[in-house]
């Protein structure tokens, strides 16, 4: 039996009403998977019967293969269907993020989310507060700060 690696990093985490995503791409079947459940914990925690969103830091060439990308829509359903609002994303230190800009906006039109690209992290703390969403911007700061995937950590 044969078992496949993750490929891709990622860090997850949640402030608040704000569930936070800091990951290097490209990603497979195994990395989504695994993703999904850490993601699931933090979910858990949040209070489903108010707002609650997403900011994504992803860096790199952020892209999924068809079979990763499929469990990628899956989840972003299910995460709607639990109340998720709205979702930022921040793409960072890539040669090809209209590729990647192309492929999450495709899923998130399929899965109707609110959803929008920000410049900077700044921005997308500002985008989902005006979107109603509760988040400690200090902590959320740190998070990222934290969690920074660029080239250069991994030469």
């Amino acid at each position: 039996m044969t078992n496949l690696q993750e490929h891709g990093e990622y860090v997850a985490g949640r402030s608040q009403q704000t569930i936070m995503f800091a990951a290097r791409g490209p990603w497979n079947d195994e990395t989504l998977v695994n993703g999904s459940k850490e993601m699931g914990q933090n979910i858990q925690q949040l209070n489903l019967s108010e707002p609650w969103g997403f900011i994504s830091c992803l860096f790199g060439e952020s892209l999924m293969p068809p079979s990763a990308y499929n469990i990628f829509v899956k989840q972003t359903l299910i995460r709607k269907s639990m109340g998720m609002r709205c979702l930022a994303v921040v793409i960072q230190d890539s040669d090809i993020t209209n590729t990647i800009m192309n492929q999450l906006t495709k899923a998130y039109e399929h899965a109707g989310i609110n959803f929008a690209f920000l410049n900077d992290l700044n921005s997308a703390i500002s985008w989902l507060k005006e979107h109603e969403i509760a988040m400690d911007h200090q902590e959320v700061t740190h998070f990222f700060q934290q969690n920074l995937f660029f080239r250069s950590h991994h030469n």
